[in-house]
């Protein structure tokens, strides 16, 4: 009996074994080699035929900033009033992935600061005018400057904000947080990413890596309000809020989204949501953002690098009105890790923060010209009412998903339909099929803006405690 038993145990063993081979073959025919290849020549050249489509502007200056200054990982960038150019860097320091326990705690704690500074500023010509901010920081990371020439910076291994006056360099006027202790409370950050701050002294932090929340603060530190949360669905839930930009006249912040892909607007004054923009062409990660007022409202932004690939790394200007994609940008060399985007108060200049190559890229005078070859249907956006934002699909966007460009449709007015009509479907192109369709996708080439006011599962931002 035993050893019939094991026989059995046996054969079904081999049966096992000659199904897995036999679906490997099966799948191996399904996915043959040369139509990956095909996969990949078609991805080419939809994404080459995209960028054409798109006004290649602001050109790149070559050689800027001067050459000779030597700076480690740059993390940020931000202009201050007088135009001049600060860069927030790392020196001699790395983020990797030994940098930080499992419980978001910075593993050197034992050692000193940066010794070098960490701000250097440069005027318009790119030659350095002055550098500070050694001995002050671990891990540099957001940067702005406030219509007063105060300036606000993150370091995420401290796990806290600092604001230095333009009289005092050396000596925070005002820090937020609790020096290298992470946490999520009224009194801790966790690795805050940015600092975005209104002509009225209020400002907004966002925190950032651990936390995913927008955190405004009246000027003297005092909190006001927050929002943001990390599971669910709807417009509130971010993964990696990274940088911040505000469109003060519209009443709106809007924040790098970064592993959402998306840039998410806010009311400013109460943290509602507003809007979102995403687009297949920059992929799944945004990693940072900022507001021109010029040409009646410009958002600059750059992706970043993906495991997948698939979208070139490259900086992008949308029409903040209408959410067209208009233009694109990158040196001649291309970008290999940009982390941090500023623009100039008239438009005409643009600066991208890169970590690796360890640099500043400048970017010339903007042409006044917009792209005539983009789609020029409009889709009209929903009034702010007391609807509910459901879940992602009900936002009519492009995305990756499942190794499959979808548009999915929601809650929009389609061009040519009903006013207000609204619809839900789904619509799919498999690449290396023959109903793949090019000419449609590429039409569907703009950003969504999406308006609604409240989530239904979260109807408001969150107010502090009153006691």
């Amino acid at each position: 009996m035993f050893i019939n038993n094991i026989k059995s145990v046996k054969n079904v063993s081999e049966m096992f074994v000659v199904l897995l081979l036999y679906l490997n073959c099966i799948f191996a025919r399904r996915f043959p080699e040369e139509e990956y290849a095909g996969y990949l020549d078609t991805q080419y050249a939809k994404t080459n035929a995209a960028l054409e489509k798109l006004e290649h502007a602001p050109q790149w200056t070559p050689n800027w900033p001067d050459i000779a200054v030597k700076m480690g990982q740059v993390a940020g960038v931000a202009l201050d009033p007088s135009g001049r150019l600060l860069a927030f860097h790392r020196a001699t320091n790395v983020w990797d992935l030994n940098t930080f326990s499992e419980r978001n705690v910075y593993q050197g704690i034992g050692d000193p600061p940066i010794a070098h500074p960490t701000i250097l500023v440069f005027n318009e010509t790119g030659n350095l005018i002055d550098s500070w901010g050694q001995n002050l920081f671990y891990m540099p990371h957001g940067i702005t400057v406030d219509n007063k020439g105060n300036v606000w910076v993150t370091d995420v291994a401290l796990h806290q904000v600092f604001k230095f006056t333009p009289e005092n360099r050396t000596k925070p006027a005002l820090v937020l947080g609790e020096k290298f202790i992470p946490g999520d409370d009224d009194e801790h950050f966790c690795k805050p990413s940015a600092v975005a701050v209104h002509s009225s002294g209020d400002f907004f932090v966002s925190d950032g890596y651990c936390n995913t929340r927008i955190i405004k603060f009246a000027a003297d530190g005092t909190k006001i309000l927050q929002w943001g949360k990390r599971l669910g669905g709807g417009p509130f839930v971010l993964r990696v809020p990274h940088a911040l930009a505000l469109a003060e006249a519209r009443g709106e912040l809007c924040a790098a989204d970064r592993e959402n892909g998306r840039v998410a607007c806010f009311r400013a004054d109460s943290g509602a949501f507003s809007a979102a923009f995403r687009h297949w062409l920059v992929g799944p990660r945004v990693f940072s953002l900022a507001y021109s007022p010029e040409r009646g409202g410009r958002l600059y932004i750059v992706n970043g690098p993906t495991v997948q690939g698939g979208v070139p790394v490259r900086g992008y200007v949308i029409d903040y009105t209408s959410g067209k994609l208009i233009q694109t940008f990158a040196p001649d060399d291309g970008f290999s890790n940009p982390h941090d985007i500023a623009i100039s108060a008239d438009g005409s200049s643009v600066f991208v923060a890169e970590l690796n190559p360890p640099r500043v890229v400048r970017f010339g005078s903007v042409p006044d010209k917009t792209s005539v070859a983009e789609d020029t249907r409009t889709v009209a956006s929903i009034a702010p009412t007391n609807s509910t934002y459901t879940t992602a699909t009900s936002t009519a966007v492009v995305e990756m998903r499942g190794g499959a460009w979808a548009v999915w449709g929601g809650s929009w007015a389609a061009a040519g339909g009903a006013a207000g009509r609204k619809t839900v479907g789904r619509r799919r192109w498999e690449y290396g099929h023959s109903e793949f369709k090019l000419r449609r996708l590429l039409e569907r080439r703009r950003f969504t803006r999406v308006h609604s006011d409240d989530s239904e599962d979260e109807p408001a931002p969150m107010l502090p405690p009153t006691a």
